[in-house]
């Protein structure tokens, strides 16, 4: 909002340098930007926050001057002489619940030209060009009133009336269309309030005039129209038809409903004065008046808010300067608010409105008082500290971190074939989402961790290792609060190529060692798979998680059918992991508190390797054989894991290898190959008696 300094001199009488008067402006929340000089005169231009609408004007802020120097306001001085009647011109608000008032006034006998000097010097000092002496007019008081104005060509309407309502309120009207004043045809909705004669759209109402009434060269006769529409009907209207313009721009922030009578009535008289004409009687239609908002309020908590000591009568001094109408009510005040502060509404804003023009720099800084020492929450600590853990190993593996919102679609669930019994079907949601593909809060991450490989394969990044720590949302019956549960999702895909160094990497392998790296680095002796009846993964390559016999999440490769679904042009391997960390967390907490782990010297003494093939049917659980040999009960068996599962040529049908390596070592001597090949036989035949598997040579 630009402001010339020689304006405001003639509502209040400052004499102020202008860098007094500068930072006191900036200090009261209406910072100005920069002091500029425009036709000699210095023109301050001030950034007005969205809630201060009544300062978009010189009256505003002449009015803001007022209260912190002290001064008395001057209003224009002016009256409208032998007002003449017009009975048969009407105005109808067909929908009163976006046009609350609507008023004007008829001028005849007008002669449109040029403005003169002193018009078109303040219009360019407010950042506005002259067009003629009639429009100028209108554009002098919105910069002087803040109130919107705008003149019709009365010669140019048909019907003799003018009627305030949308496409749908105005019965048996088929538009499509309206050419505003710059000459451009838009598009026109049933949302969009319009001003109409007695056939046809004129103007947008509160943002553009329409170019079928404009005033020109050739008018006569006018209608000056001074209304008050419903703010938020004109901002959905100027953002839909990408149209900001100085009236809309205040109509949507809210004018002042109350004082639109006198912007009318000042623009009359304004261009009676300088395009001649006769002024005619006020035609005002406010079919329902709009209550004047009262706030109760008590000194003690204005006092309480702030931190500082003002006296009763130093607060209502304030309140009187800033036009409030403070009544005292025993226990409390109230304050009738003005019709132009549309942001006061609760005692708070009261409370701000004192330290504004009482002054912050005057409020003494003071530390807050801690009722009691903060404790520090122990158990919240130490599972930041474990999931902390989980992340740099992650981060070390070279794994990126992803962070998604917490959104998702209620398609993914299909996509993903998720059974109506899943609890992951219990979402929640959302009451106003974005958009239909974030409209709910999510149940899983494996939905959202696909599509950041999509995107970024979309874009030519071949190999991809992604993690993600987040919460999911599961929605309870009979609890007013979801289950928000910590889950570690993991995602990694190469592409089906063979690697020139003849390494299939990122696969469902490497996925499982991962997990299980960081299974044993938080101390647990171990993690089980089991077959997963996940229905989006493949359902030879997928397993449940368990640890201590509890389901903890799931790994596996992505099925081929839900990445044809997600229209992936090429075949990608991509591997999935999601992992409940409550659950992981609460069995490491259990491990904690049970005896203290302690290291062992290891064995200085050699190890003795033997491998082992067994064929056995296609269903066999690979992890009865860690469970045979563990079940053997031998200490000199050190490891045991299976290096190869095949099937194929050479091996029966039905039936698949499993290859073994178990490692032998003894703390107190070398071990002899005969020693070991006792032992391996006796307990190679012990497993192949409880499996009924057969021996592969």
């Amino acid at each position: 909002m630009k402001i010339p300094l020689s304006w405001l001199q003639e509502f209040v009488d400052i004499n102020l340098p202008i860098e007094s008067l500068t930072e006191a402006l900036t200090m009261a929340g209406l910072e100005v930007a920069s002091v500029d000089e425009i036709w000699g005169e210095p023109v301050f231009d001030i950034e007005i926050t969205p809630n201060r609408a009544d300062c978009l004007s010189i009256i505003g802020i002449a009015r803001e001057i007022k209260a912190l120097f002290r001064l008395n306001l001057k209003k224009p001085s002016f009256q409208i002489k032998e007002e003449l009647k017009d009975d048969k011109f009407k105005i109808d608000i067909l929908e009163p619940q976006l046009c609350f008032r609507y008023a004007g006034r008829i001028i005849r006998g007008i002669k449109v030209g040029n403005s003169p000097e002193w018009l078109r010097k303040r219009l360019e000092q407010g950042g506005i060009r002259s067009i003629n002496n009639v429009v100028d007019v209108t554009n002098y008081v919105l910069l002087e009133y803040g109130h919107p104005l705008h003149a019709f060509d009365l010669n140019l309407l048909e019907g003799y009336t003018i009627k305030v309502g949308t496409l749908r309120g105005v019965s048996g009207k088929q538009f499509d269309e309206i050419e505003t004043l710059d000459g451009v045809k838009r598009k026109i909705t049933g949302d969009d309030l319009l001003i109409w004669d007695g056939k046809r759209p004129i103007a947008v109402a509160g943002v553009m005039g329409g170019a079928n009434t404009e005033v020109t060269e050739k008018t006569v006769n006018i209608i000056i129209e001074s209304a008050y529409f419903k703010p938020e009907s004109i901002r959905r209207t100027s953002k839909r038809l990408g149209l900001s313009t100085e009236a809309s721009y205040r109509f949507e922030r809210g004018t002042d409903i109350e004082n639109l009578i006198e912007a009318l009535n000042r623009a009359a008289y304004l261009i009676s004065n300088i395009a001649g004409g006769e002024v005619y009687e006020l035609i005002d239609v406010y079919p329902n008046r709009i209550a004047v908002k009262e706030v109760a309020f008590k000194p003690d908590n204005i006092n309480r808010f702030l931190g500082i000591t003002l006296k009763e009568e130093e607060i209502l001094e304030i309140l009187h300067l800033l036009e409030f109408d403070v009544k005292n009510n025993k226990d409390f005040y109230v304050a009738k608010v003005p019709s132009h502060r549309q942001d006061i509404s609760i005692e708070e804003d009261i409370a701000e409105e004192v330290a504004r023009i009482y002054g912050y720099d005057k409020v003494t800084p003071q530390l807050p008082t801690a009722l009691k020492p903060v404790e520090e929450n122990h158990e919240l600590s130490e599972k930041r500290k474990f999931i902390n853990k989980i992340r740099d190993y992650m981060i070390a593996l070279g794994f990126s971190e992803a962070v998604n919102m917490s959104f998702m679609s209620p398609e993914d669930l299909n996509l993903f074939e998720i059974p109506g019994d899943d609890r992951r079907r219990n979402f929640i949601s959302l009451i106003n989402p974005l958009r239909q593909e974030e409209s709910i809060m999510r149940t899983m991450i494996t939905p959202v961790l696909l599509k950041n490989i999509e995107k970024n394969s979309s874009r030519g990044l071949e190999c991809l290792r992604i993690f993600e720590i987040a919460r999911v949302f599961i929605s309870k019956e009979d609890a007013m609060l979801p289950d928000e549960p910590v889950y570690l999702g993991i995602i990694t895909k190469r592409e089906d190529c063979k690697s020139p160094f003849n390494e299939d990497i990122y696969d469902f392998y490497a996925l499982k060692g991962i997990i299980e790296g960081f299974i044993k680095h938080l101390k647990f002796e171990r993690i089980e798979f089991v077959r997963s009846t996940e229905p989006f993964l493949h359902p030879g390559q997928s397993a449940d998680l368990f640890v201590n016999d509890e389901k903890i999440g799931f790994i596996g490769v992505i099925s081929p059918g839900i990445l044809k679904k997600f229209g992936f042009k090429t075949k990608p391997y991509i591997c999935i992991a999601e992992i409940n960390l409550e659950k992981l967390y609460e069995q490491y907490n259990q491990l904690r508190m049970k005896a203290p782990k302690y290291y062992v010297p290891f064995s200085n003494y050699p190890s003795i390797k033997r491998d082992t093939a067994i064929l056995v049917p296609l269903d066999f659980e690979a992890k009865n054989i860690f469970e045979f040999i563990k079940t053997y009960g031998s200490n000199l068996i050190e490891d045991v894991y299976i290096f190869d599962v095949y099937k194929g040529k050479g091996i029966p049908e039905g039936k698949q290898s499993i290859a073994f390596r178990i490692t032998y070592r003894a703390f107190d001597r070398t071990l002899t190959s005969e020693e070991i090949d006792s032992i391996h036989s006796e307990l190679i035949e012990k497993i192949i008696s409880k499996t009924g598997a057969q021996l592969r040579f």
